[in-house]
């Protein structure tokens, strides 16, 4: 039998470019490298997550901030317009008050009538040129309410902001009040002073013996007192317009009781009427105007002091 032929023993390193490919990866590896990978992903996300949400936030901040300095900036605006209107109407309270002064010591009851209606027509330009005011002061208010999603944060702002137009409100309501109040006044004074305008015709057809004048005079006369006495509850004024009218009154009606005496050559009534007619002329003259001018005036003065005190605090 034939020996086999003998072999060297194997190296102990493969022949170069036989080196043995590498053992594939046990799961266990696999499963770690896919841990690894899936926590990088959830990392990525979460800072792309608060990236977002950061630049919302800064969005949504210069957003309201934006939003709401339009809503004040209108409403400083409205705020803005009737400080501007607020010399117009101190000019106008200046002018009223003078015009109540004159008339103290005013004798021409025409001019003191005339004097009357610009009163009247000066309170209505005060009241209609702050009418429109108001009415942009409550849209500017109205809007500062508007998308209070996007300006919660600024509240405090906006808060503040309808403050001033509140005070500005109240401003402009009180000098609505004192121009209703002066046309008030004005009408009254101007029936008044036509009352008075009747008893100077009267005086002078008298003096002229005009009896026909004088008669319809003395009529036209108990017409307007009685006018004038019915709207004597014009605000401030004092009372003793109401007390004089009361008695031009009476002294109208005795007129026409000796006019009509005179008619009908009645002596008896005559001295009776002529009588009263100097009962009630020392009645009228106990009437004491003195302080009249002074309670008006104080009257009034509060609205233009009230006027201010709140422009003040809306222009603040």
């Amino acid at each position: 039998m034939e020996v086999p032929p003998s072999y060297p023993p194997p190296p102990d390193q493969p022949p170069t470019g036989f080196e043995p490919v590498p053992a594939i990866d046990s799961p266990a590896q696999l499963q770690g490298q896919y841990r690894v990978s899936r926590n990088l992903w959830l990392v990525i996300s979460a800072v792309v997550v608060v990236v977002t949400l950061l630049v919302g936030a800064i969005g949504y901040i210069f957003a309201g901030y934006a939003y709401t300095s339009s809503r004040i900036s209108n409403a400083a605006g409205a705020v803005s317009a009737v400080n501007s209107h607020r010399s117009l109407v101190n000019t106008t309270f200046a002018l009223l008050d003078e015009q109540v002064a004159s008339l103290e010591t005013m004798t021409d009851n025409k001019l003191a009538k005339s004097t009357s209606g610009k009163i009247v027509a000066e309170s209505q330009t005060m009241s209609t040129t702050i009418a429109g005011d108001d009415d942009a002061l409550v849209t500017a208010r109205s809007r500062l309410h508007d998308q209070q999603w996007l300006t919660r944060i600024s509240t405090g702002r906006l808060t503040a902001e309808a403050g001033r137009i509140d005070r500005a409100r109240e401003a402009v309501a009180t000098a609505r009040s004192a121009a209703r109040d002066y046309v008030q006044f004005g009408g009254f004074l101007q029936v008044y002073y036509q009352a008075l305008i009747d008893w100077d015709t009267m005086v002078a057809d008298a003096n002229i013996n005009d009896f026909v004048g004088t008669t319809g005079a003395d009529s036209a006369l108990q017409a307007d007192a009685a006018a004038a006495l019915g709207v004597s509850n014009a605000p401030g004024l004092p009372k003793e317009f109401h007390d004089y009218l009361i008695a031009l009154q009476v002294y109208a009606a005795d007129v026409a009781r000796l006019l009509n005496a005179i008619s009908t050559r009645d002596q008896a009534a005559l001295d009776t009427a002529n009588k009263l007619v100097l009962a009630d002329v020392a009645t009228l003259n106990a009437v004491d105007f003195t302080a009249t001018t002074a309670k008006i005036r104080s009257y009034y003065q509060r609205y233009r002091d009230d006027f201010n005190a709140q422009m003040d605090k809306a222009a603040a």
